[in-house]
């Protein structure tokens, strides 16, 4: 079975061996973005999520051509990406790009009659909390409130609005509002019990909460709205990873060259020391364990306005800030780091299994998350349990662990060669399917085909592995016009695509 796949897998890409891609081609495309592009208006999720692959794109076309040039355009945008850093635009602001919008939770105080703060809503969806509504007018008997509450995104995914009748600010009314309207889910006091009426649901949207400092029976709300809830600024370190990860492998290139160092060794530095600044800022999230020898960061810390604040972060965002964590330690040779690197690592490999295909499967989530947590373990404010999500990761957010695990293989660090091969059958076996218009889209085979496989490209690391995966990655860009698409992934795919290019063609001596 294995051997037919390996045919079929020939078959389906010889029919692009004339597709070749040059430096032009690149250059193309990225005009098409803007070369002398600025980024004072852009928002952070634009340098992790876009030019993240194109600054990484820079170091593959640099590889490919040895031409400087990618390497200047890496150092002009990667000074702009950190002047909007926070710190760079607030003296003493921290290190990071902090975060608001529809990523975070969402927040209104409700008032009394009297005008003291008398309820507190959070808005504790996973995304788009700053499009809840909500309206509070007199109700029905006299001294209660009518509460409605809406989410015009969330609500094409199912009913995401409510109205709560007859609700009363006394404690000890059946229609006290705090055991109508929440969720228990939502709420850490395991003693909480809900008010159910008939067909009543609790809230989709909101955790209510009294927080009125004398809870008097007399007390009425004051009519509000409608408004909309105010999302909540976090300092976030999610992005720490992304948008370093390709800084700090230029500083380690700009290491390993002597002849880069006199006109690129005090970008290199530069970028060194922001990216020191940054995991400094993030280190009060690091964790030892769950196992041992294991180590791990929390996404957030608890009590931020972040759905799943004081949980372990997922696989992606930590083997993100791992990739920084290796290429710091080419430069500082600092223990510490080394031992943070190694206990990651060792997370990942503990968490990866055999598939039946003979290639790695990992989860998306990192264990806590995996087999979920409950009120007891105390870990989050926002969601105070959760249930198991053992899902497998998908095409582009694993693509983070494997260039991690393969960092780590270059250095000697817990991968070893029969991890790699392993990880390149996750994609010749797993993800493959034989179809170039589409992958499967989750690394155990699961699903598919993938609607986009523009991530392919960032497993392009496994090449050294298995040629056949610069093959695949090939025609699914040509099948799928990848190769015309001005964006960061597409451009950043690119570029590692016309790197491996060369890098085989120059192996097999011949013109592919």
């Amino acid at each position: 079975m294995i051997f037919m796949l390996m045919i079929l897998t020939l078959i389906a890409v010889s029919a692009c061996a004339a597709y070749t891609l040059t430096p032009e081609g690149f250059d193309r495309l990225e005009s098409q973005l803007g070369l002398n592009r600025t980024f004072e208006k852009a928002s952070s999720d634009v340098f992790a999520w876009s030019e993240s692959y194109i600054l990484r794109g820079y170091i593959e076309m640099y590889l490919a051509t040895g031409r400087t040039e990618y390497l200047d355009r890496l150092v002009r945008i990667g000074d702009a990406v950190l002047q909007t850093r926070d710190d760079r635009r607030q003296p003493g602001a921290a290190p990071i790009w902090s975060l608001s919008g529809h990523y975070t939770v969402a927040k209104l105080i409700l008032k009394d009659e009297q005008g003291r703060d008398a309820v507190l809503l959070r808005s504790i969806r996973y995304a788009y909390n700053n499009q809840t509504i909500v309206k509070a007018v007199p109700g029905t008997p006299p001294g209660t409130f009518r509460l409605k509450t809406e989410n015009a995104f969330w609500q094409q995914y199912g009913p995401a609005e409510a109205v709560y009748d007859s609700l009363s600010l006394d404690t000890k009314s059946p229609r006290y509002f705090e055991r109508v309207i929440n969720d228990p889910m939502y709420i850490a006091d395991e003693r909480f019990q809900r008010s159910v009426g008939p067909e009543e649901p609790a809230s989709f949207l909101l955790v209510a909460l009294d927080i009125r400092k004398h809870k008097r029976a007399s007390d009425r709300l004051a009519p509000v709205g409608p408004a909309a809830l105010v999302p909540g600024t976090v300092r976030y370190y999610g992005y720490i990873g992304p948008i370093f990860a390709p800084l700090t492998r230029f500083a380690s290139l700009v290491l390993e060259r002597p002849a880069l160092q006199a006109g690129y060794g005090e970008a290199a530095r530069r970028y060194i020391q922001a990216a020191r600044e940054s995991i400094a800022a993030y280190e009060s999230c690091w964790r030892k364990g769950p196992g041992r020898e294991e180590g791990h960061y929390l996404l957030i810390e608890k009590g931020a306005d972040f759905w799943c604040d004081g949980i372990m972060a997922p696989f992606n965002y930590m083997c993100s800030t791992a990739q920084v964590l290796a290429n710091l330690w080419d430069w500082t040779k600092d223990r510490r780091i080394l031992d943070k690197v190694r206990r990651i690592a060792r997370l990942l490999k503990n968490n990866t299994i055999l598939t039946p295909r003979e290639g790695y499967a990992f989860p998306y989530w990192s264990p806590t998350g995996y087999k979920g947590w409950s009120k007891k373990e105390r870990l989050s404010l926002n969601t105070p349990s959760y249930s198991p999500t053992q899902v497998a990761d998908d095409l582009s957010h694993g693509a983070a662990a494997v260039e991690f695990a393969a960092m780590c293989f270059e250095r000697g660090i817990v991968f070893d060669r029969a991890d790699m091969e392993r990880f390149a059958r996750t994609f010749t076996r797993n993800l493959w399917r034989g179809d170039p218009k589409g992958l499967n889209p989750r690394v155990d085979g699961s699903g598919g085909p993938a609607s986009d496989s523009v991530a392919a490209a960032r497993w392009l690391d496994l090449a050294r592995f298995d040629p056949r995966i610069f093959e695949i990655t090939r025609s699914i860009w040509e099948a799928n016009g990848y190769d015309k698409a001005a964006y960061g992934h597409a451009i950043g795919g690119y570029a590692r695509l016309y790197r491996w290019q060369e890098e085989l063609r120059a192996k097999r001596g011949d013109s592919w």
